[in-house]
């Protein structure tokens, strides 16, 4: 054996002898990456409601009867055999709105005729009442009672040699005229409250995005779901009908969004009452790059003591995996590799800042850590994550919710249409994780209002 070669086998044994304590040797190990998950592909999605007041007042209406009703309402016969009656509008047609009915007060002149003799006209006012209903299918109803009459009569009426009771006759020629006033009423209702003509409008309109800020090109995008109708309304001398179209709406900030495929207007929902909030979607959008650009000057190349020992975080990366954020760390020092956690994305509207809870090892990583380097399990690497990666989004929240607000405050839909809306606050709706950013749902609350102009 030559001297060389024995020195080197006297080190080696050497070297062996030595306990392995006496060397500072880091831990080298590089973590399987957590196991992959589905992302969440149904969200939750809050319907707005567009409120489409359609009204008229009993004046109005009264004010049409009068120029459409012609004078002459009845002619022909009586029950009463051999007489005959003549029935002529004797002034304006006077209606008022009250308990849900509209009533009708028609001024007449009634003679009546039997051969060669004829009486002096007989003023009257007959009395009815309507009420109106619309069908799924959009078709209006007008129904029409018969009230009596408002003056009082004279229990008989002599016509030459004959005598008759003029009460009796009128009962029995109301029935011509009721359908007279139920048809001509059910259509001036109709052309005075165009319900389906004016939703329609509304409907297809809606269905196109419109830009509601050029300078930060943002778009309000309506997605149309059902049309509903509450029942005819007639108080205090007005008629009005209810109608709302429950939407998804949506503010996007970008490129013109496509518009869909025009959806055929359905057939009338009838409720006895609706939400009338109108709601819009304000997203906020936290890319995961720009997180990592934000986490990293905090994060990278500093150094933290783990239990009398020190590492440094090399690399960071994050990601979506499932419904968790995935941090991702390289470190050097006293434990050199590759680790993960993953933490719950958390967003509080009150304070605005959204935030990482619950941040962990992973499971894979957590198992390793505990062969191999426990004392790293106990350190303040999790809390110390969790506090870097809060961000505070209330100004660009408020802002997005003051751009709304003001573009809202009128939206020209098409010509003589116009969206108003009275946007008030904001409401937190849900965090949700995706494949390159995480989506914090938040919606701006208000009363929206379709005005035909």
């Amino acid at each position: 054996m030559n001297k060389s070669m024995y020195a080197s086998l006297l080190t080696a044994a050497f070297l062996c002898a030595i306990p392995v304590g006496c060397f500072a040797v880091d831990k080298q190990l590089t973590a399987e990456k957590p196991l992959a998950e589905a992302f969440r592909t149904i969200l939750n999605k809050e319907i707005s409601t567009l409120n489409i007041p359609i009204e008229m007042s009993t004046d109005e209406l009264a004010k049409v009867l009068n120029l459409t009703i012609r004078k002459e309402l009845y002619k022909g016969a009586t029950k009463s055999k051999s007489v005959s009656t003549d029935v002529m509008r004797n002034g304006p047609i006077v209606v008022s709105a009250a308990d849900n009915f509209l009533y009708i007060t028609l001024p007449v002149a009634m003679s009546l005729s039997y051969g060669m003799f004829e009486t002096k006209p007989i003023p009257l006012k007959l009395k009815f009442k309507a009420t109106a209903s619309i069908s799924t299918d959009w078709r209006l109803q007008t129904d029409i009672f018969y009230l009596g009459v408002s003056d009082l009569l004279a229990e008989e009426v002599g016509i030459g040699p004959l005598s008759f009771k003029p009460r009796s006759i009128i009962e029995g020629i109301t029935q011509p005229v009721q359908k007279l006033l139920s048809d001509m009423i059910a259509q001036k209702i109709k052309d005075m409250l165009p319900l389906k003509t004016q939703v329609s409008k509304v409907w297809n309109s809606s269905q196109v995005p419109f830009l509601l800020d050029k300078n930060n090109n943002t778009w309000l995008l309506l997605t149309p779901q059902e049309v509903m109708l509450y029942p005819l309304y007639a108080q205090n001398n007005r008629v009005k009908l209810s109608v709302g179209i429950s939407t998804l709406a949506e503010l996007v900030v970008g490129p013109e969004p496509a518009s869909p495929k025009l959806r055929p207007l359905p057939n009338l929902k009838l409720v006895n009452t609706f939400d009338k909030t109108f709601r819009v979607a304000l997203n906020a959008d936290l890319y995961y790059k720009d997180l990592r650009a934000i986490s990293a000057p905090l994060l990278l190349n500093k150094q933290f003591d783990v239990d009398g020992k020190s590492i440094t975080i090399k690399e960071f990366d994050l990601y979506g995996n499932g419904d968790k954020l995935v941090v991702k760390l390289e470190t050097a020092g006293a434990l050199d590799g590759i680790i993960y956690l993953t933490g719950k994305p958390v967003f509080n509207l009150q304070t605005g800042v959204f935030s990482v809870e619950d941040v962990d090892f992973d499971m894979l990583t957590q198992s390793l850590l505990m062969k191999s380097a426990d004392w790293f399990l106990h350190g303040t690497i999790r809390s110390m994550i969790q506090e870097k990666l809060n961000l505070n989004l209330t100004r660009q929240l408020e802002q997005s919710r003051q751009i709304a607000a003001k573009a809202l405050t009128r939206v020209q839909l098409m010509d003589h249409l116009f969206l108003k809306c009275d946007i008030k606050n904001l409401k937190f709706n849900e965090v949700i994780v995706q494949q390159d950013k995480i989506a914090i749902k938040i919606y701006t609350e208000g009363e929206s209002a379709i005005l035909f102009q």
